[in-house]
């Protein structure tokens, strides 16, 4: 099999998961789920990287950056590599297009469909607060892309965004 190296410069965006196998946990508790979205924080502001969406739960780790290929495959190696002793990571290219807004919606609804939670923004290890313009957005995180494609640049993107959530 060919080893696909992507060696642009060019920011894409990109989809990262980071799964358990079976019922083992990545990130069992409250504090490991702090620490990992710090790392996130830590590791988009080292790499000069825009977070679109983040989410971690007990089992999963999702991320939607933009950047370029490179600083995206080391970042996700610092965020991911050190947790995946019993599970594996995925990264793929995310067109900005509709396929972006499931992606995101996909990401912010993993811990009710985990069952952790009854809706998205009772979950404190997310982006959901920032992206549906309830709480300030850190600088590394930058929900505008999925806004964008909502409508126009007028302020009310996260009000969009929020009710593009609830038609689910």
């Amino acid at each position: 099999m060919a080893l696909s190296v992507e060696i642009s410069t060019a920011a894409i965006l990109r989809h990262v998961v980071a799964r358990s196998h079976g019922r083992r946990l990545l990130y069992p508790d409250a504090g490991s789920r702090a620490k990992a979205a710090r790392r996130i924080a830590e590791c988009c502001a080292r790499h000069r990287l825009q977070c679109v969406v983040w989410c971690v739960t007990d089992r999963f780790l999702h991320l939607v950056v933009r950047g370029t290929p490179g600083r995206i495959a080391i970042a996700t190696d610092e965020i991911a590599g050190s947790r995946l002793r019993h599970g594996h990571c995925l990264s793929t290219k995310v067109n900005p297009d509709i396929y972006l807004l499931e992606v995101a919606r996909h990401a912010l609804h993993a811990p009710v469909r985990g069952g952790l939670v009854r809706r998205v923004i009772d979950w404190p290890h997310s982006s959901a607060r920032e992206t549906f313009g309830l709480s300030l957005a850190p600088s590394w995180l930058d929900p505008t892309p999925l806004y964008d494609l909502l409508g126009p640049r007028d302020g009310k993107g996260s009000e969009r965004f929020r009710r593009f959530m609830d038609s689910c």
